[in-house]
C-alpha cells in the first residue's frame, strides 16, 4: 500500500487532529524534533513528515510511543492510538470513487460542521440535481460512458452523505448570477435544477444567496471555507486541475473577509427565492 493510499483511508479531520495533538504534546514537553528522532531511533525527516501531515503510514505503535515520550495522559494516548488505527483500516465512502478524480475535498467536506462556498458559472456540486450532473457529463467533459456513470454516482453519494446525514453541516452558498444563466442541458433541465435549489433552500441548514450581475465584477474563481471541530478551518480554491487547499491564517482571513463582502452584496435569501421562482417559470415557458 502506498503512503498516499494509507492517508486517503482515514478521516481527514481526525488525522488533522492527531497531527495537531502530537505537535502540541512535543511542544509542551519542550523536546526538539531532533531529540525525538534520536530517542525514537528514526531518521531525521520522519518526525517532520508526521508533523506536516505527510503520514508515511504512521502506525499505532509509533503514536503510543510518542505519547509516552511526551508524557501525555493515558486517556489522550488511547484516543490518538485509535485514530491512528482507523486511519489505516477505515475507508470513507468516497474511497470507492477515487478512480474518477475525487478525494481530499469530498473527505473534508464530509467532516465539516460548516460550509461557506462561492461559485461562478456552474451550480455548486453539492446542490446539483442529478439531471444537471448528467447534462454536464453529456457536454463532452467526460467521454467514457462508464466513467460518466460513476461520476454521477459519486455526486449522488456525496449529496446523501453530506445533506442527508443526521446532523447536516450548516451550509451557506453564494452563487454568482452566471450560475443560473449558464444553460446546462436545456431549459427543462435548468427549470428542474433551479426548482431543486428552491427545495434545498427550504431546509433550516441551507442558505442560498445569488450575487446579481448588477453587483459588478467580483472574484473570478470559486472558493470554499470549511469549518471543523474546535474552529479548525481550511480554504479550498476551485482552480484547475484539482483545486488547491490552504490553511495559512492570512489566506483564510482574506477569504473570510471576501465571503462577508460577497454576502453583503448578494440578494437576501428571500430575494434569492423570488428570483429563482421567476427563472423557473421562465425556463419552463421556453422548454
Amino acid at each position: 500500500m502506498s503512503e498516499e493510499t494509507a492517508v486517503a483511508q482515514g478521516s481527514p479531520v481526525r488525522r488533522r487532529y492527531l497531527v495537531s495533538q502530537l505537535k502540541r504534546l512535543r511542544a509542551d514537553a519542550g523536546m526538539p524534533q531532533g531529540e525525538v528522532s534520536k530517542r525514537m531511533g528514526w531518521e531525521s525527516g520522519k518526525i517532520i513528515r508526521i508533523e506536516t501531515g505527510k503520514f508515511i503510514r504512521l502506525n499505532s505503535a509509533d503514536v503510543a510511543e510518542l505519547c509516552r515520550l511526551y508524557g501525555s495522559t493515558d486517556e489522550l494516548r488511547e484516543e490518538l492510538v485509535e485514530i491512528a488505527k482507523a486511519s489505516r483500516t477505515q475507508k470513507p465512502w468516497w474511497f470507492q470513487y477515487r478512480d474518477v478524480g475525487i478525494g481530499a475535498f469530498y473527505g473534508l467536506e464530509h467532516e465539516a460542521g460548516k460550509i461557506q462556498q462561492y461559485t461562478v458559472g456552474l451550480v455548486p456540486g453539492l446542490l446539483q440535481h442529478p439531471d444537471y450532473v448528467r447534462a454536464m457529463m453529456d457536454r463532452g467533459y467526460v467521454s467514457d460512458e462508464e466513467e460518466r456513470t460513476r461520476r454521477v454516482e459519486a455526486r449522488l453519494q456525496r449529496h446523501a452523505n453530506v445533506l442527508e446525514r443526521e446532523i447536516p453541516p450548516r451550509i451557506w452558498m453564494i452563487l454568482d448570477e452566471s450560475c443560473l444563466r449558464c444553460v446546462i442541458g436545456g431549459s427543462e433541465v435548468m427549470a428542474t435544477q433551479l426548482a431543486h435549489l428552491l427545495d434545498l433552500s427550504d431546509r433550516p441548514s441551507v442558505n442560498v444567496q445569488v450575487l446579481p450581475a448588477s453587483a459588478g465584477m467580483s472574484r473570478t474563481y470559486g472558493f470554499s471555507l470549511l469549518t471543523f471541530e474546535e474552529s479548525d478551518r481550511a480554504l479550498f480554491v476551485d482552480v484547475p486541475p484539482n483545486g488547491l487547499f490552504f490553511e495559512d491564517r492570512e489566506d483564510l482571513l482574506e477569504h473570510e473577509i471576501a465571503f462577508d463582502q460577497l454576502q453583503a452584496s448578494a440578494l437576501s435569501t428571500s430575494e434569492t427565492r423570488t428570483l429563482l421562482k421567476t427563472l423557473v417559470a421562465d425556463y419552463k415557458r421556453s422548454s
